[in-house]
């Protein structure tokens, strides 16, 4: 076997057993809030979302709407992207420096946690990360081989990565400081090939633009005011919150050890001339620093820089086989360790807890099963009941889209279910329309909410008919009450009440 393809059975064997566990895995846990609501919108499929893009829905309804509706179903997708990010890792690795450097950077991803959980949960990031590679890997290829066709397939990859999430937009500008500084490769910026490639990309992502434009631009607005607000409560308080946040997603020594290598591929750039250097920094400091930016004027959430780490991490592995690397041994040892203790522990943690969490955010895997099957019981019974007027009509109303998705998917009969509006952050729920009038309705609510004046305002009477109190490892998660609306009168300005 030759030094150019001895890694290629390794890279068979870690999709294999990643794919085969992820398969296996994500039939234990639940649907969080976030996959039931991208699967409740998946059964309307549109041009485009409030909240986001439409790629997801896309492949969840493609995937479900042949295999059934169920939790294996809508991750599945997202089980085929992850391994082949795997894949693409290896590939661009491979192609800037040798097949070491793409197995190597392939496995540090696979143990990392924020990339584990991607090929597991149906999430709009995993389609993206996808998309951010690919557009990465054809760019290295079309300045490598000078061939036209690359610029073209990475204006398609940039498009559908904008079909996935808006963040993917980010990728031009960080392209685009490589090519502006590399001397090497700024010829790129005078022909024409990169900018009938962005055609492309925007032609690709017409859909999106259309809906806005249908719809007052709604989601552009939504996102610039969501990712770019000046808030409050930002500041520096903020930005230590997001530097935390990257450790907690991709473990401390890991983090420190990717912004290291993001600082040494831009000094390899400077000293060596070496311009794969200053396109894994490009790709990767860009994004870190301008969410570290954004952090300060308003709340970066966790995941939001994640495709930052694919190019830091090729880059580490790179310098780590660069340099005399018996002296960083025992530091390379303590990231790897603790990247794989820390995505062990939080898969394990999701299934069956090993320590008690005050707040477990695993807990967000679990409860929605009972929740729906019981709720799915009071609907039936209530039903049958012989003095239930029918031609009324009978919706099913949560106070809040989390909920609302949850109970969607997990009530038997899978039906539509409303968000009390006026709750909550906006979303696509709010954008569709509300229940009829004079129907009657089973809210599910926290406790104690069936007596706030604005719900009261919404029906002639409320009854609380039953609690419902999910349990994991002995212990009660939650308490939603369940209770009887009779003739809705149609939602109304909150601030009126």
């Amino acid at each position: 076997m030759t030094v150019d393809n001895r890694y290629r059975i390794p890279l068979f064997i870690l999709v294999v057993l990643t794919t085969a566990f992820r398969l296996i895995y994500i039939n234990f846990i639940e649907l969080v809030p976030d996959e039931a609501y991208y699967w409740d919108l998946s059964r309307r499929l549109q041009l485009s979302y409030y909240d986001h893009p439409p790629m997801l829905m896309y492949l969840i309804s493609l995937f479900t709407g042949a295999l059934g509706n169920t939790e294996f179903v809508v991750r599945l997708p997202s089980v085929i992207i992850g391994s082949t990010v795997t894949v693409t890792v290896y590939l661009l690795g491979k192609d800037l420096f040798d097949e070491k450097i793409g197995f190597y950077s392939a496995l540090l991803a696979n143990i990392t946690l924020i990339y584990s959980i991607g090929g597991i949960l149906a999430t709009v990031d995993t389609p993206f990360a996808l998309f951010w590679l690919l557009a990465s890997y054809s760019g290295v290829r079309a300045i490598k081989t000078g061939v036209g066709m690359w610029w073209y397939l990475n204006g398609i990859a940039l498009g559908l990565g904008m079909l996935s999430k808006y963040i993917m937009v980010l990728f031009v500008p960080a392209f685009l400081i490589f090519l502006l500084l590399s001397k090497g490769h700024r010829h790129w910026l005078r022909r024409k090939e990169p900018y009938i490639g962005s055609a492309i990309a925007l032609l690709t992502f017409s859909p999106v633009i259309i809906w806005n434009a249908r719809n007052d631009w709604a989601s552009f607005k939504f996102q610039l005011t969501h990712g770019l607000e000046v808030k409050r409560k930002a500041g520096f308080p903020s930005f230590l919150e997001y530097i935390g946040s990257q450790a907690g997603i991709v473990s401390p020594f890991l983090f420190i050890a990717c912004v290291w290598a993001m600082i040494m591929s831009s000094i390899a750039w400077f000293r060596e001339k070496d311009w794969r250097y200053l396109l894994l920094s490009s790709l990767s400091s860009f994004v870190v620093l301008f969410f570290g930016y954004s952090s300060l004027r308003a709340k970066v959430e966790g995941n939001w820089p994640m495709s930052a780490y694919f190019t830091a991490i090729i880059a580490l592995v790179s310098l780590y086989f660069k340099s005399d690397y018996q002296r960083k041994k025992v530091f390379a040892t303590a990231v790897a360790a603790t990247a794989v203790i820390l995505t062990i522990f939080v898969h394990i943690q999701a299934v069956s807890p090993l320590i008690t969490i005050k707040k477990d955010p695993t807990n967000e895997l679990h409860r929605w099963q009972e929740l729906g099957l019981e709720t799915g019981k009071v609907l039936n019974e209530l039903q049958h009941q012989k003095e239930f007027d029918n031609s009324k009509g009978l919706f099913i109303m949560a106070t809040s889209h989390q909920v609302a998705s949850e109970l969607s998917f997990y009530i038997p009969s899978k039906p539509y279910v409303y968000e009390l509006a006026g709750e909550g952050k906006f979303n696509q729920y709010n954008m569709w329309a509300g229940p009829q009038k004079g129907a009657d309705a089973l809210l599910v609510s926290s406790p104690g909410r069936e007596d706030d004046a604005y719900i009261n305002s919404l029906f002639d009477e409320i009854t609380e008919i039953k609690r419902i109190e999910p349990m994991r490892n002995g212990k009660v998660i939650k308490t939603y009450a369940v209770s009887y609306c009779r003739n809705f009168h149609g939602f109304r300005d909150k601030a009126s009440n």
